[in-house]
């Protein structure tokens, strides 16, 4: 095959509202339900009395403290530092990325920026989170079905699994490593890790288990892996390592322990030292600034560290275009051999 040949590279995250405005929470909850409603019956008039109150609360808490979400901006500098790394990869080969940024329930949306890239010879996709679940991978692999022909399915690959790969595990602990008892933060003695993973639905309401791919099972080995690895690292000054997720309180019965059940067992257990590390998210937001930060400096214990995300790390960057690039090889054989 001639010329050029043209990848999309899709940066896909969940997104939250940029603003403390009311309009802006409210659309990102509406939209977070209407997804949550393709696999659980939720009346669009409670969805919409849910996204109201969302909308207030949120605007209220946000405006109190001053708080605006760094997430879709963290997704935007995840994607220039890409679009730099695969600048280099492709060099003077046949081949040229260009990167986008995507959202679940913000703009752009997913499905836009999926329409926008249908000139591109091949796609290359990521759902920005260590583990896919029905509304991560399984909505854009649904939405890519929803959009191209069969032969443009043919030149998309979808990256996944990470919470598979070892190279994130050992990215994760130089991370923490580096907070911890590195210089990036505060020198701790013998300090509790805690690695907090986004909790997922166990049973419905009525006791049953979920219809629908909640990544539950492999969110718990992602977590017992990285655990293990840890506790067998030379460098680690852990006195223990905790798993713990934080869960939303509706639907029924959610995964356990709970980020505030974990603190109350470290504080009983008179622990002096806690390191919090959001292990399952790729970028910092709501839930790891607000929710969870907020719940350990209101823990009561006596000394606490919160670890950031990985966030547009260079490691992290480089990790993630090591995973395109691959993925791009086989978009490209498939073009020489369609060609």
């Amino acid at each position: 095959m001639s010329g050029k040949i043209r990848i999309a590279v899709i940066l896909a995250a969940h997104g939250e509202a940029e603003t403390a405005r009311f309009a802006g929470n409210f659309s990102m909850t509406r939209r977070t339900l209407a997804h949550a409603a393709e696999e659980v019956p939720i009346p669009a008039s409670l969805r919409l009395f849910i996204s109201f109150l969302s909308g207030l609360r949120n605007s209220k808490a946000f405006r109190r403290i001053g708080y605006v979400s760094p997430h879709n901006d963290i997704t935007r500098r995840q994607a220039r530092a890409v679009a730099e790394e695969l600048g280099r990869h492709a060099g003077s080969g046949g081949v040229s990325f260009e990167v986008f940024p995507a959202f679940s329930v913000t703009p752009p949306f997913i499905e836009e920026v999926l329409e926008k890239t249908r000139s591109f010879d091949a796609r290359v996709m990521l759902s920005l989170s260590p583990v896919e679940n029905r509304f991560t991978c399984g909505s854009l692999c649904s939405q890519l079905r929803q959009t191209f022909s069969g032969d443009e399915l043919a030149a998309a690959r979808v990256v996944s699994r990470f919470w598979q790969d070892g190279s994130l595990c050992n990215l994760y602990r130089d991370h923490v490593f580096a907070h911890c008892f590195g210089g990036n933060g505060p020198q701790l003695a013998r300090p509790a890790l805690i690695l907090a993973f986004h909790g997922t639905l166990v049973k419905d309401g009525r006791g049953r288990p979920p219809s629908f791919h909640t990544g539950f099972e492999e969110t718990q080995e992602f977590a017992s892996l990285l655990k293990l690895s840890f506790e067998a690292d030379a460098r680690s000054r852990f006195r223990q390592v905790e798993i713990a997720y934080l869960n939303h309180d509706i639907g029924g019965e959610w995964s356990a322990p709970g980020l505030e059940e974990v603190l109350d067992g470290l504080k009983k257990r008179r622990v002096t030292e806690v390191a919090l590390f959001a292990a399952g998210y790729f970028a910092d937001g709501n839930e790891t600034l607000v929710r969870a930060r907020s719940m350990l400096e209101e823990s009561g214990l006596e000394r606490t560290v919160f670890i950031p995300c990985v966030n547009d790390s260079p490691a992290f960057c480089g990790f993630l275009t090591e995973r395109i690039v691959a993925a791009s090889r086989q978009a490209v054989a498939w073009r020489d051999r369609a060609g």
